[in-house]
């Protein structure tokens, strides 16, 4: 069976007292702040994006604020495209659209550091044939399918991003075809539903965008620890970051991606 990670996107801690348990203090040491480097060339007009941010102690607040000043560049084939801040921590470029096949590399200067990586797009790009809305098998929740052929004798490895309504649903999706190598592929993007977010359940009326992400497979290997440290799925005693694939000493990761996207209108069943 086609593999299908979830990856959830926030994450709830559970602290369970009793009436004759002593309150036990318990110290946590602060670390040094890394940076956070996000970014992704893509096939698509105005898809190049790098994003800065810095982690916090574990006893801040959970908001992220944009680290300004860095300087980014993006080559290829030769040329360079300087990235511009277009927003606290965001740069973009519109004068660079990523094609299949081709190796990008990234570098970010900042306060005097030099952070590096390099992706190539992959090639072939898969697409999807068609998505449906249906039960899962264990539920009356309707989640979408997509249905698309994974080209054989290469390997590939796919992020799916669903929308409903245009809000962006939190789980993400991954796959490879490790035993679905040239064979036509049905997936279901089941989540784990929320019933605060009534947004979350795929109705009648209800319009559906898929982007399929095609990957390469240092992403991948982000994605899929990210969600194993999200979910409490790896064997590790204690969550540790994701591999990054950016060298420098941040976190983050580097990706040159192609997206096919498909929508739907949902109907009755």
């Amino acid at each position: 069976m086609h593999r299908i990670q979830h990856i959830i996107l926030s994450m709830t801690i559970a602290l369970l007292f009793s009436a004759c348990q002593k309150v036990i203090s318990v110290h946590l040491d602060s670390s040094a702040t890394k940076y956070v480097i996000e970014g992704v060339v893509t096939d698509q007009p105005g898809g190049v994006r790098v994003s800065i941010t810095q982690t916090r102690d574990f006893s801040a607040n959970n908001s992220f604020v944009g680290v300004s000043g860095a300087s980014i560049t993006i080559e290829n084939n030769g040329s360079s495209y300087p990235l511009t801040e277009t927003s606290q921590g965001v740069y973009t470029t519109s004068a660079l659209t990523g094609v299949p096949g081709n190796t990008y590399s990234m570098k970010v200067v900042l306060d005097g550091v030099s952070y590096t990586a390099t992706s190539t797009m992959p090639n072939p790009v898969v697409g999807i044939d068609s998505i449906y809305v249906s039960n899962g098998t264990l539920t009356d929740k309707r989640y979408a399918t997509v249905v698309f052929t994974d080209p054989a004798g290469i390997p590939n490895y796919y992020r799916w991003v669903q929308y409903v309504n245009g809000h962006q649903e939190k789980t993400n999706f991954l796959g490879d075809d490790e035993f679905t190598d040239g064979l036509k592929i049905r997936d279901q993007l089941d989540f784990n539903n929320d019933t605060d977010d009534p947004q979350r359940d795929i109705k009648t009326g209800d319009s559906v965008r898929i982007d399929m992400i095609n990957i390469d497979s240092a992403a991948f290997k982000y994605w899929f620890a990210l969600e194993r440290n999200a979910d409490g799925s790896g064997r590790s005693a204690s969550p540790a970051n994701p591999t990054s694939n950016i060298a420098g000493g941040c976190l983050g990761y580097f990706s040159a991606q192609a997206v096919r996207t498909r929508r739907l209108l949902v109907g009755k069943e």
